[in-house]
């Protein structure tokens, strides 16, 4: 989307006047341009710009949801590429005031969604080649192992996907989230998808309704002990732990990851097969 006017947004996926400097916004996009070699075109970066590690020595621009203008002026970025969520409203309207070109890219969270997003980070820079070259050698393929892996007869697990439990508090997702769009993606049904957003949950709800799995997710994707152990008598529930840019960023490592995660529960699920 480019923001055209204080207040009002246009889809876009063109090529833009001037990409040779980039504020990024998301750090799925920070990930994009690495992929398709064009991080020397990034001035800076939002904070959940992690990955590659030489994206976190680049200067930042704030979080992706509380940019600062005067943050984003001092790079003097010749464009603003972010996710459909940055912000704030006021901040992206007084660049538009000034007439500063901005671009959100539209988000779906599925593994088509994440080639579409890719595809159309790289019109707007003018690398439609490298992108359509990447994802035919690719990702392309690793959707359809995904597609294979998770249409395995009798395999449609009840899990539920925590988001960074570090504070003690248990914070799940529902649906209309990237918890639950990453459960859909491993084939996975979410104990909680009754229930809107992100929403605290007790330890006993959750071992109530004996899911198969637990998938903590969180930068890092470490688990303490007594995490683990928490839902070990829970009747075969098992507990294992994501990275959260990689697996909820819905980014060029999402698919890969999902995969990945997909094959070690089907194993773990059944062990003599």
């Amino acid at each position: 989307m480019l923001f055209a006017a204080a207040g009002s947004v246009q889809a876009i996926c063109e090529p833009v006047f001037d990409s040779s400097r980039i504020a990024v916004a998301g750090g799925s996009i920070t990930e994009i341009l690495y992929l398709l070699g064009a991080e020397e075109r990034i001035v800076a970066v939002d904070t959940t710009s992690t990955y590659p590690a030489t994206a976190r020595a680049l200067p930042s621009v704030g979080y992706v949801r509380a940019l600062s203008t005067e943050g984003l002026l001092s790079m003097q970025p010749t464009l603003v590429l972010g996710e459909e969520d940055m912000g704030p409203p006021e901040v992206l309207a007084q660049l538009e005031r000034i007439g500063l070109p901005m671009v959100a890219i539209d988000e779906e969270h599925t593994a088509e969604g994440i080639m579409r997003k890719i595809r159309c980070v790289a019109r707007i820079l003018g690398l439609s080649q490298k992108a359509d070259a990447l994802i035919l050698d690719t990702l392309a393929p690793l959707t359809v192992e995904l597609d294979r892996a998770r249409g395995r007869a009798g395999w449609q697990p009840l899990a539920v996907l925590i988001l960074d439990a570090r504070s003690g508090t248990l914070v799940a997702a529902g649906k209309e989230t990237s918890g639950q769009a990453f459960l859909r993606m491993i084939g996975a049904q979410n104990l909680f998808s009754d229930i809107s957003g992100w929403k605290p949950v007790s330890p006993e709800t959750i071992l109530s309704a004996r899911p198969d799995f637990v998938i903590f997710s969180r930068p890092g994707a470490d688990i303490t002990a007594s995490e683990a152990s928490s839902f070990a008598f829970a009747g075969g529930t098992d507990v294992v732990a994501v990275d959260t840019v990689e697996t909820l960023g819905f980014g060029p490592r999402t698919i890969k990851a999902a995969l990945d995660l997909l094959v070690k529960l089907q194993g773990r699920a059944q062990p003599d097969e």
